[in-house]
């Protein structure tokens, strides 16, 4: 046996050493998914019990139900083929079907700036409410420490000061009682930083005064002997102590009512129903707007496919002429507009429009002597949004339409030019034909993508000019999705009002998809 050998038969591991690394190497993959398993199965009960704590227990199911079929799946044997389908199940889950559904839950609901509490929130607000009834003193404060512990210090409008005993902050269970004195110093009195953060712990601090009134915080450096406005019955109803008039919680309206109907402020959010799309459909003030807008956003969408197919389908024809020199160079011209951000885009050409500045009313001026005013008169407005919608969507279907004219077969232009056919009657009779049904499902689809586009309203004319005679912010050039975001992010904010337009949005939407898919499914067929 020569030295090499000899060498390698030392170096290699006893039989007994390789069974026990073999041993170790199985119960670490046995053992190592099911830790990280079980460490994420505690890290989203944690989360789960946290959501639940603050309030937001739909959330806290979400999650719940997300981490147990992640457990199930990636921790079962039985449950492998899952595994690679389960993270696009969870981002359908979360990114589509989680938000259509808190969109139709808004819809059914009267969320607005005016009802943004739940009903438990806004009776905490009302009986946290105070008011200073006759009499009633206000008094400044100042927390001074005293070793370990603090004594509050008040000092009233006439110059009286009061000491309380000492007491340690969070741990004063009854009223602590103040003490008439000459003077304490207010040198080593707490800073700001100190009192912002014992600020809930001086909250629910009651300072018993001499002659029996008891002071409470209302700001970070005064205390006073305010009452609370309202005190709750046994029948859930308040009681104004300042006028003694009973507020009754109505759960139609989404708010505390008089016996008069006076609402009284905040809302709280209630379950309408369909009453916010029998508001877009049957109100007076509001249906008239939305039918409108309903109908601009159709003609929109069918003006600004039509015509930039119209236009990108002419000017791939062109650019697909042989003899054409520099043909490059004007596909990459033509397809600018599409290599801009849409947002620099619009902004550039907003400014080309307005009226005593742009250049398109300079050209206007200088050839027929007029200045359109495009911003304020409604016909002209939209026709600019379709102008410049069309300018960045003609692009798009200038490349998809050169894709098709090229799949063509030459032969058959080259048997039209022998039957003496002129390029009009190539273009009738061949390269629409061809070209029309592999396009339907894309125009179907961009017909639906334009529905969508309140970027390009936002940014060009902000929905204006408005509509005049409704209640909630419309505009004569808003589309369906630019008018929901107005009405939840302008005016009223009515969430609830702009869920439901969101709702017949991603309706018609659906239907167009749907279209498409059919479309698409067939142009594959061979008949």
């Amino acid at each position: 046996m020569n030295n090499a050998s000899q060498a390698v038969l030392t170096a290699a591991p006893a039989p007994r050493t390789r069974v026990r690394h073999s041993r170790w190497r199985a119960h670490a993959a046995l053992w190592g998914p099911r830790a990280i398993g079980i460490a994420a199965l505690l890290v989203g009960l944690a989360v789960v019990l946290k959501l639940y704590v603050s309030g937001q227990w739909l959330f806290g199911v979400v999650v719940l139900v997300t981490v147990c079929a992640g457990c199930f799946v990636y921790l079962q044997a039985r449950s492998s083929a899952w595994r690679f389908l389960f993270p696009g199940l969870l981002a359908a889950l979360l990114f589509v079907l989680l938000p259509i559904g808190y969109t139709v839950s808004l819809s059914t609901s009267n969320y607005s700036s005016q009802n943004l509490l739940t009903f438990s929130r806004a009776t905490e607000y009302l009986l946290t409410t105070r008011y200073m009834p006759e009499g009633a003193q206000r008094y400044a404060f100042a927390l001074l420490p005293d070793g370990k512990r603090y004594r509050a210090r008040l000092e009233s409008e006439a110059g009286e000061v009061f000491l309380s005993e000492a007491f340690t902050p969070g741990k004063a269970g009854k009223p602590l009682a103040m003490k008439r004195v000459v003077d304490a110093p207010l040198d080593a009195q707490a800073d700001t930083a100190t009192l912002v953060r014992s600020v809930a712990v001086l909250k629910a601090l009651v300072l018993q005064l001499p002659d029996g009134s008891a002071a409470q915080m209302s700001s970070l450096r005064s205390f006073d002997t305010s009452k609370p406005l309202y005190i709750r019955r046994a029948d859930g109803a308040l009681i104004n102590q300042q006028d003694h008039t009973v507020l009754r919680p109505n759960h139609v309206s989404g708010y505390y009512e008089t016996a008069g109907g006076e609402k009284v402020a905040p809302g709280f959010t209630v379950s309408v129903g369909a009453a916010q799309f029998m508001k877009l459909l049957a109100d007076e003030g509001m249906s008239e707007p939305f039918l409108k807008v309903f109908g601009w956003t159709l003609a929109y969408s069918a003006l600004t496919v039509l015509l930039s197919f119209a236009a990108g389908l002419a000017i791939a024809t062109v650019l697909s002429w042989q003899e054409l020199r520099w043909r490059e160079t004007y596909k990459l011209l033509f397809y600018l507009p599409s290599a801009v951000p849409m947002m620099i885009a619009v902004l550039i050409v907003k400014m080309m429009f307005f009226t005593n500045t742009g250049e398109v009313n300079a050209v206007l001026d200088a050839v027929f002597g007029i200045r359109p005013e495009w911003f304020q008169s409604p016909m002209l407005a939209r026709t600019m949004v379709v102008i410049v919608s069309v300018w960045l969507y003609f692009p798009y279907m200038m490349m998809l339409c050169l894709g098709l004219i090229r799949a063509i077969p030459a032969e058959l232009y080259e048997a039209s030019a022998l039957a003496g056919a002129g390029p009009l009657t190539n273009f009738t009779h061949i390269t629409l034909p061809l070209i029309a049904r592999p396009i339907l499902p894309v125009l179907v689809a961009s017909f639906a993508s334009t529905f969508n586009n309140a970027g390009l309203i936002s940014y060009l004319t902000g929905g204006d000019p408005s509509y005049l005679d409704t209640r909630d912010p419309i505009g004569m050039t808003d589309l369906l999705a630019s008018a929901a975001f107005r009405m939840a992010f302008t005016g009223g904010s009515n969430f609830g009002l702009a869920a439901a337009i969101s709702v017949l949005l991603f309706l018609i939407v659906a239907l167009l998809a749907l279209a498409s898919l059919r479309l698409t499914r067939n142009t594959g067929r061979i008949d």
